[in-house]
């Protein structure tokens, strides 16, 4: 017996302020939405950051942003986009850090 593991295909892959956009979709919600009511249905839920797979918590995702609530999905990303753009360039390590992560943990 074999067990398939799917793939993801990074080109159908929504990420970023697009990713939170999508769970709100899926619930059937309109805007405005509430930081709250997303923190509050969705608390363990997972948005992908970027192409590669990273990822973080929704409701770490808005506690960064500090938002209350979304008007559109204008207002959500231009909320969302530079928190995502701050934890990747926060997540990218240089040669030296990989060099100090590998030889001294």
């Amino acid at each position: 017996m074999y067990l398939s593991i799917p793939r993801l295909d990074s080109r159908n892959m929504t990420v970023g302020p697009d990713a939170v956009h999508e769970l709100i979709v899926e619930s059937g919600w309109s805007y405005p939405v509430a930081a709250r009511r997303l923190e509050r249905n969705m608390p363990l839920e997972n948005v992908t950051l970027d192409d590669e797979g990273n990822s973080m918590m929704l409701s770490e995702l808005l506690h960064q942003a500090d938002v209350e609530r979304f008007e559109s999905r204008a207002d959500l990303e231009r909320k969302l986009q530079p928190v995502c753009d701050a934890e990747l360039e926060a997540r990218r390590t240089t040669l030296v850090g990989r060099l100090k992560r590998t030889f001294f943990g």
